[in-house]
């Protein structure tokens, strides 16, 4: 026994996993903010959406086109356009809410399109946006940018082309034309039936009172769901399938309601070109419907009418065959639509430009040099910060930044239009977690470049004991940052880091003062920006994985607060 060591107990080793599970505790808590943010975040815009969808300012539209006195929604997010002798001046659609998914540099943007009456685009003007006031400025000042769109037609997504976005705001300019893609590549509305489903519909094919709720998914289909929220079947409306089946005097809308298991058990006419004398002749024969009930689509698509013995109701002949037809039409088409659907595969169309392929080899030299001993060579550490200075900073801007973060987390990841900060972004944050080194400020980061290449100059000997005071800058910096976006506060959050200078050709003065001083401190306290100020730095070391991982620090508070607060606001 004697041979045995003494062990002290008072001290007590740490398990080799515990830095690791705290780790991951942190990023699952990071990962859970930004889901609710986002979830937050669709809540309020659907909510706005609702409010002002059927509301279209006439001075907003006489201010990109003339003679227009009034606007009148005809659903489907598109108004029809009249003059002040009441004739037909063409149509308006937004591109909010069809559009909402596509990001920017921030947040998705609300393009006002004028159509003519062959709903070809004749103008187009920019209504708000959540990117950058300076990006958001430069499309603004771009007199070329808009008109590129006219030509392009509601419905005819074959006839889009490439455009050419405005210089220093490219992210954003490219968002705006797929926004305007999206919501013009949609399917050519009915303007015959122009109405979408809504909930009195339900009582033209439900007898009796019942406590159904209806859910649009486009301008044809809806889901019908019970009090519990479960789907009890669909609701289609015949317009935009078939409505150029004409009877005595025009086309019919029919609406049909299908079961969960898709089968057919009402069918009401909804709207009809007729006359009312023909129609109440329909409405009176309840035996016509019942060909038509307990019956797929796929049957319905098939139905020959001669052979099913579909007579015309005795006084309204030609109507009633009308929606017979109409029926069938109407079925053929909407199977027609989700088998091309079903079998189309769809092509995701990703933004790559040359700046993006310079991007995936900065990222992949970061990772040679930051990972191997590389990382001691004066020379090739030199060589590769002043390439980060002058190229990947001033050229490709591909920097991240809380207005990057924040709006991604809110609004959507941008990854098919920006494909090289979407890379710098999930690189950035997975190295901190998985190899314990920080890549992105150390050999990424164009101003932390600039800072190496600088510190060398003339030390302030007091410069450190006073920018120490400010340690707590970069936590509160970043916590405020999650405050303005949850609340949809107007602060631009590009103007409070120095990384949007880097484009500077649209940068704020703001931004270009911060990286002027940064970088003049950093000249005398080496690394002063990185050390004491910057938001972004300080995240990706908060998710780093160290020894002392494992202890709990303030910033785990604040991250905690921030997840009560989160859950506070979502269930008010």
């Amino acid at each position: 026994m004697s041979d045995l060591p003494i062990i002290d107990p008072s001290v007590q080793r740490n398990s080799p996993w515990r830095p690791t599970l705290a780790t991951l505790v942190r990023c699952v808590g990071v990962i859970c903010l930004a889901i609710l943010v986002r979830v937050d975040d669709r809540r309020r815009t659907a909510e706005q959406t609702a409010v002002s969808i059927f509301d279209v300012d006439v001075k907003l539209i006489s201010d990109v086109t003339e003679n227009v006195a009034e606007a009148n929604f005809l659903g489907s997010g598109l108004w029809e356009l009249r003059d002040v002798n009441e004739n037909a001046a063409g149509f308006a659609a937004l591109t909010l809410p069809d559009a909402a998914h596509v990001i920017g540099y921030r947040g998705p943007s609300n393009v006002l399109l004028i159509l003519n009456e062959q709903l070809q685009v004749i103008a187009a003007k920019l209504v708000s946006s959540d990117d950058t006031p300076e990006h958001v400025g430069a499309i603004r000042k771009d007199e070329f940018f808009f008109p590129q769109f006219n030509g392009w037609t509601l419905g005819d997504p074959d006839g889009f082309t490439d455009v050419d976005a405005t210089s220093g705001a490219t992210l954003t300019g490219l968002a705006i034309a797929e926004a305007i893609a999206v919501r013009l590549g949609s399917e050519k509305p009915s303007l015959r039936f122009p109405d979408d489903l809504n909930a009195a519909d339900l009582k033209s094919v439900f007898d009796t009172p019942v406590d159904l709720t209806i859910i649009p998914l486009d301008s044809v289909e809806a889901q019908i769901v019970d009090a519990a929220g479960i789907e009890i079947g669909r609701l289609i409306r015949t317009g935009p399938l078939a409505d150029s089946v004409a009877g005595y005097q025009g086309p019919s809308e029919v609406i049909m309601a299908l079961d969960a298991d898709g089968r057919t058990q009402q069918l009401s006419l909804r709207r009809t070109y007729d006359n009312k004398p023909y129609v109440n002749y329909l409405n009176d024969e309840p035996w016509f419907w019942q060909t038509f009930r307990e019956k797929r689509l796929q049957q319905l698509a098939t139905l020959d009418l001669e052979e099913e013995q579909v007579e015309g109701v005795s006084g309204a002949t030609m109507t009633s065959v009308a929606v017979a037809e109409t029926i069938v039409t109407a079925a053929r088409q909407y199977e027609e639509r989700q088998s091309a659907a079903a079998t189309q595969i769809q092509r995701v169309k990703i933004h790559w430009t040359r700046h993006d392929t310079s991007t995936a080899f900065v990222l992949f030299g970061a990772i040679v040099i930051g990972m191997t001993r590389l990382r001691g060579s004066r020379r090739v550490r030199i060589g590769w910060n002043v390439m980060l200075a002058g190229y990947f900073g001033l050229v490709t801007g591909n920097l991240i930044s809380l207005a990057v973060v924040t709006g991604w987390a809110a609004q959507g990841f941008a990854w098919r239009l920006a494909p090289g900060m979407a890379a710098v972004l999930v690189i950035s944050f997975i190295l901190p977690v998985t190899t314990k080194r920080n890549l992105y400020c150390s050999h990424i980061c164009p101003h932390g470049a600039i800072q190496q290449l600088v510190r060398r100059g003339v030390r302030w000997k007091n410069g450190v004991r006073w920018l120490r005071r400010m340690k707590w800058l970069p936590g509160i910096t970043l916590g405020s940052a999650v405050v303005v976006t949850l609340l949809k506060l107007d602060w631009n959050l590009a103007a409070w880091e120095p990384f949007n200078a880097y484009i500077w050709y649209v940068a704020g003065t703001s931004s270009i003062v911060l990286a002027v001083v940064s970088i003049m401190v950093s000249s005398a306290v080496p690394m002063a920006y990185c050390r004491y100020a910057c938001a972004t730095g300080r995240l990706l070391e908060y998710l780093r994985r160290t020894a002392r991982s494992d202890h709990f620090s303030p910033a785990d508070g604040v991250l905690l607060a921030l997840l009560v607060l989160m859950v506070i606001v979502a269930v008010a």
